[in-house]
């Protein structure tokens, strides 16, 4: 791991001495220093789940450096190589994770492609007020994941009011999990319908699917170019290795979702409501699971024209609880989301869920899989606002878990999740920011949390 550190040091000295020479060159780094406290022998729910893996729930101290730089290829600033590294350095986790990095990718850009290779956090459209801050399956809460991603720049236009955009990737799951060295297959495809000047439609369906590797249990799994060909379109696999799931249903394990927008342009601002709808086979493609997924309002103010100290407002409804149960027989969910026979450590990364926070894995220790209590209802509210030097952000959740179909909770567990934080900008000398949160649950107790952090910018 301490190459990770080297390397993003080295990095950052490369490009600080280049950008004297270089106009076309634009580099930005950071640094952090952050201690935690809490009440109980864990940090509260929201001061650990998406955060891109930084903290553990036992982690009191956390330092951060991160560098990125960007080099222009043109004088008009469209087609550009973009090179990021950052890294942890903390406590709460086993040694040889003490110091791990978090960001280390190389990207290009121009007007129709963006390239990238390594591992890079999702993005954040939601100013961190969502519960998953923008993805269902793709939340933030594990550790970026190794891989490369083709995509669009910008969408491209088809006819006067319709454009599409897309993208397909390819990344390495190479943690330590049930079937080692499996592979994670991504694809997205979106149309956006402008219908008028106020207002646009999105919408579009992203693919995840876990394949190759090998198992402990089932031996290795089908790997070449005929079974990515199978993984692609979501086919029964033909190969005498598969196992027989993977024969009778589609090869590897498969997630999605279905995400539709309306995004509405009015006086003040942005109001866009959104509706992420989650799939893991026939049934929920299908839309048998209906109404699970994300159902949201989100609100962003017009700062240029507007004088208040709003910055966002956004509310969540969240349920996984049908997952394509019959309303007509006793058949039980048979989406089962995040768990799979096959690949049993899950849609998890380095033992922490990659999606929804609130589907929590349980280790089979006997194994290394896990198995998810994953039938939740969520209702969430943030806000974000700033005045003059200060910055606030407020995230209240209440949540019920059931457990799952197959091992559903005796009792079901009642939380409700809050987290308030503010920053104070000392300008040219950095920030500093207090985080507050706090768990209420009916099967645990009460905890409390605090923390305080400094961050420079240069």
């Amino acid at each position: 791991m301490n190459i990770f550190f080297k390397s993003s040091f080295v990095l950052l000295g490369v490009l600080w001495h280049t950008v004297g020479l270089a106009q076309k060159l634009e580099v930005e780094s950071s640094f952090s220093a952050s201690g935690y406290l809490s009440t109980e022998n864990e940090l509260p729910f929201w001061m650990v789940a998406n955060h891109n893996g930084a903290l553990s729930s036992q982690t009191d101290g956390l330092f951060q450096v991160a560098t990125e730089g960007t080099y222009f290829l043109s004088e008009n600033n469209k087609a550009s190589f973009t090179a990021g590294a950052s890294l942890y350095l903390r406590n709460g986790v086993v040694e040889e994770d003490r110091v791990q990095r978090n960001e280390l990718y190389l990207q290009f850009e121009n007007s129709w492609l963006k390239a990238t290779a390594g591992a890079k956090n999702p993005m954040d459209r939601f100013q961190g007020l969502s519960v998953v801050n923008d993805n269902f399956l793709m939340s933030g809460n594990a550790r970026a994941i190794s891989g490369i991603l083709l995509e669009t720049a910008k969408p491209i236009s088809l006819l006067k009011n319709i454009s599409i955009e897309g993208g397909i990737g390819h990344y390495e799951l190479n943690d330590d999990r049930f079937v080692r060295d499996a592979m994670l297959h991504y694809k997205k495809l979106y149309a956006n319908w402008k219908i008028d000047n106020k207002s646009q439609l999105r919408f579009g369906v992203e693919h995840y699917a876990q394949w190759g590797g090998t198992s402990p249990t089932r031996g290795k799994q089908p790997s070449d170019f005929n079974a990515f060909i199978d993984i692609f379109f979501a086919k029964e696999s033909n190969d005498d290795t598969a196992t027989v799931g993977d024969s009778i249903n589609a090869l590897g394990n498969h997630l999605g979702i279905y995400n539709l927008e309306y995004i509405r342009k009015i006086e003040t601002g942005v109001l866009k409501f959104y509706h992420q709808h989650p799939f893991e086979d026939g049934s929920g493609t299908a839309l048998k699971n209906f109404p699970d997924g994300i159902w949201g309002l989100y609100f962003k103010p017009n700062r240029e024209d507007y004088t208040g100290f709003l910055d966002g407002i956004l509310v969540e409804y969240v349920q996984t609880t049908n997952q394509s149960k019959s309303a007509f027989t006793e058949e039980i969910g048979a989406d089962n989301y995040f768990n799979n026979g096959t690949y049993n450590s899950g849609w998890t990364y380095e033992d922490r869920v990659i999606g929804l926070p609130f589907i929590n894995p349980i280790l089979r220790k006997q194994t290394k899989g896990f198995f998810f209590n994953n039938r939740v209802r969520t209702i969430n509210l943030g806000l974000s606002a700033s005045l003059k030097k200060w910055s606030f952000l407020t995230k209240h959740t209440y949540s019920e878990n059931l457990g799952s179909y197959s091992i559903p909770l005796e009792t079901k567990q009642k939380s409700f999740y809050g987290k308030l934080s503010t920053s104070y900008s000392l300008e040219k000398y950095g920030t500093v920011s207090l985080i507050l949160g706090f768990d209420y649950s009916n099967l645990k107790p009460e905890n409390y949390g605090a923390g305080l952090t400094y961050s420079y910018r240069f």
